[in-house]
């Protein structure tokens, strides 16, 4: 393990009066001490969260589709074994990270908080699981907003958070180093391994921070979609936002978290061209896998929906660029963008967002989606265009400052 306080039995306490930045071995002189400690098993339970979030986010949402389409409904649905096996992965993953604890706590407090944020999410997934039964036992179906549902969101939301922190931390760290790990390798046992996971640290954190950054944009997209669209009315409680209200939170909420997640991920993948690109294609390949081709009148419209990417990919292609020529000008422009296709970016549940303010029905028809859409685009777009811009101008300049405050917090803790 590198930069470890123990190299054997007889080596524990021995390192109480070695000068800082060394460290003893029992097979030679004393090595320059590194501030990677981290076991490999925590990485795997951060992933092991991650993926688990991501999976029953995906199958949260295309089980909202099912719901809209009425389709039969069992315990054993595809959409609900994807959100059991998805909680089951961040239970396990969260063992992982639990038990990894002890090892990095007394090293690096940063940890601390990506632990206990995992430990908190885990938390509320279990909990909400025997009281969304005993909501359903009592009352039957209930909508996308109750306070099971609600509490089951924010487990999610708070335990991809703190699998992204933990994801960043890892690998961050060993960019941060000056490399003389690598001297470390050959006094420890299996180097071997060790090595493999040298190599994968330094060309797999791209990936890592990718796979941590998608399941919190799944998640909090789910927390806005929960305020604003018109899906939680039932026999004994109507939970449906106010129009009103709901357009405004969808109006505000959607491009600023679009524009801040893209921008974080540009920032925690280095800033290198692609990463924006890769990062709004996964989002955009879930909500066509689990919104649009359910929904066979809405296939034909999944050309529309993929020139999405085109504005996307301009925004990576400005960024990898201009990075280095007046990057804050970049992110005000950039961020205009990203958050003005924010009405695209969410078909076609946008579409019941806004239909009852325009139209005034209470429901649309699955069939009748993509023309209700296109009809009153023409109508809402220029409204939300200037808003949707200054919310995306305002999520790049916070993601910008937040990702290089902490990476500069990360490089002297």
């Amino acid at each position: 393990m590198f930069a470890t306080k123990r190299f054997g039995v007889r080596d524990r306490g021995t390192t109480k009066n070695i000068p800082e930045g060394h460290i003893q071995s029992s097979t030679g002189p004393s090595l320059p001490l590194t501030r990677f400690a981290v076991p490999p098993s925590y990485l795997v339970g951060c992933i092991l969260v991650s993926l688990g979030i991501f999976t029953s986010a995906t199958g949260g949402s295309w089980d909202i589709t099912n719901h809209l389409l009425n389709k039969p409904e069992t315990f054993f649905s595809t959409p609900h074994a994807m959100l059991y096996a998805g909680v089951a992965s961040a239970i396990l993953g969260c063992t992982f990270m639990y038990r990894g604890r002890k090892h990095i706590h007394h090293l690096y407090r940063s940890f601390r908080t990506s632990t206990m944020l995992v430990i908190t999410g885990i938390t509320m997934l279990v909990v909400a699981g025997p009281v969304d039964f005993a909501w359903h036992s009592a009352f039957g179906l209930d909508g996308l907003l109750s306070p099971p549902h609600f509490v089951l969101l924010m487990g999610m939301v708070i335990s991809s958070l703190g699998s992204l922190i933990g994801l960043v931390l890892y690998t961050r760290r060993d960019e941060l180093n000056d490399g003389s790990y690598i001297a470390n390798l050959n006094s420890q046992r299996h180097s071997w391994v060790w090595g493999s996971l040298v190599f994968v640290r330094s060309h797999g954190s791209m990936v890592l921070s990718t796979l941590g950054i998608i399941p919190v944009w799944l998640a909090l997209a789910g927390v806005i979609g929960m305020f604003s669209l018109p899906f939680s009315k039932t026999q004994y409680f109507d939970f449906n936002p106010e129009p009103s209200f709901g357009a405004v939170v969808a109006t505000l909420g959607y491009p600023v978290l679009l524009s801040f997640i893209l921008v974080s991920s540009f920032r925690l993948g280095k800033d290198r061209f692609g990463i924006i690109s890769v990062t709004a294609s996964i989002y955009m390949a879930i909500s066509a896998v689990t919104e649009i081709i359910p929904n066979e009148s809405l296939v034909q419209t999944l050309p529309f929906y993929i020139l999405n990417l085109v504005p996307i990919i301009a925004v990576d292609v400005l960024f990898a660029i201009f990075k280095y020529r007046n990057p804050s000008l970049n992110y005000i422009i950039g961020g205009a963008v990203l958050g003005s296709v924010f009405f695209m970016m969410q078909y076609p549940l946008i579409t019941h967002v806004y239909n009852e303010v325009v139209t005034m029905q209470a429901f649309v028809w699955p069939s009748l989606t993509s023309s209700t859409y296109f009809e009153m685009f023409g109508q809402v777009y220029p409204l939300v265009a200037v808003p949707g811009a200054t919310m995306g101008i305002i999520g790049a300049i916070l993601a910008n400052r937040l990702m290089a405050k902490n990476i500069a917090r990360i490089a002297k803790s």
